[in-house]
């Protein structure tokens, strides 16, 4: 298993060294690239790397395609449901645990890495994908589906050429991108459009706290990088989500210190330390009133 600050990863790079055929008739796996055409691609090496209900952090983002079943995920803290005839786009940097997928789930999956973008002009929604500022979860009509699984086919055929036919796969990646935005852009309906502004503070600020709650557990510092009042900050999202700042920050903390308690082996005082607490009665206490156990209960499995 790869780790980066004791959070696993979810890389290419470890499906290309654990794949004794890096590419078959499911799937495509180079040190850039990846393409999964069905669920039959990855069962080869998925019980290696992945395990259900582990959160990971995606060194590449993920584009995915859903043609059957369901799968429930919790994508930066929030919990979804994906399912057929959607289209979903998680940027790198996302922290992802799978929580359940049906038996009959089929699916389609593309991922690469940033570096194979470097030098390629970025349109918005490819611009915030490498930044990793995107989350998108789309239904799309039966038109919308097969547009994009002509990009996926187009994609599957080119990646095969030799020698690998890089500009090529730029610009289709690029291309499809654009696809995406215009379909997004269709979703959003005037009635949708104040929502969905909501919506996207509410993404930024789960980005900062995954990204700084370890340091940063005041709600001051969410509302100056926001470039909001704290006070409006407050109420916009318990608006959108029911629940409040502290709510999310404390979540991301305990998820780290869960992630720290079974998966090092770092003794309590360190893992306190390491999240900023003043000292480890402290954290225990913190823990235990968030969770209903103490951190040595945690880590036993009790």
């Amino acid at each position: 298993m790869m780790k980066q600050n004791n959070l696993l990863l979810l890389a290419l790079k470890q499906i290309f060294e654990l794949s004794s055929v890096p590419c078959n008739t499911y799937r495509f796996v180079s040190a850039e690239l990846g393409m999964v055409r069905s669920v039959k691609g990855t069962l080869e090496v998925s019980e290696q790397i992945f395990m259900l209900g582990q959160p990971y952090r995606l060194t590449e983002g993920r584009i995915l395609l859903m043609h059957a079943g369901y799968i429930r995920v919790r994508a930066n803290l929030i919990e979804f449901t994906l399912s057929a005839k959607q289209l979903i786009v998680a940027s790198p940097g996302t922290i992802l645990q799978v929580l359940e997928v049906s038996n009959d789930c089929e699916l389609e999956m593309l991922a690469f890495t940033n570096s194979l973008m470097e030098g390629w002009q970025k349109e918005t929604l490819l611009q915030m994908f490498l930044q990793g500022r995107l989350y998108v979860q789309l239904d799309l009509a039966e038109k919308e589906e097969k547009r994009i699984q002509q990009f996926f086919d187009m994609l599957w055929d080119v990646v095969h050429d030799e020698p690998f036919p890089r500009e090529i796969v730029r610009s289709l990646i690029a291309a499809l991108f654009h696809q995406i935005y215009a379909y997004r852009m269709r979703e959003m309906s005037e009635d949708k459009q104040q929502r969905t502004r909501q919506e996207e503070v509410f993404n930024r600020f789960l980005l900062l706290v995954n990204k700084y709650a370890i340091r940063e557990r005041n709600i001051i510092f969410y509302a100056e990088r926001l470039y909001l009042t704290p006070r409006y900050l407050s109420t916009l999202i318990r608006q959108t989500s029911g629940r409040t700042v502290m709510d999310w920050v404390n979540e991301a903390v305990v998820q780290e210190a869960k992630l720290l308690l079974r998966h090092s082996d770092k003794l309590v005082y360190q893992i306190a330390d390491e999240l900023n607490f003043p000292n480890a009665s402290f954290f225990c206490k913190y823990f235990r009133r968030l969770t209903g156990k103490t951190p040595h209960e945690y880590r036993l499995g009790e």
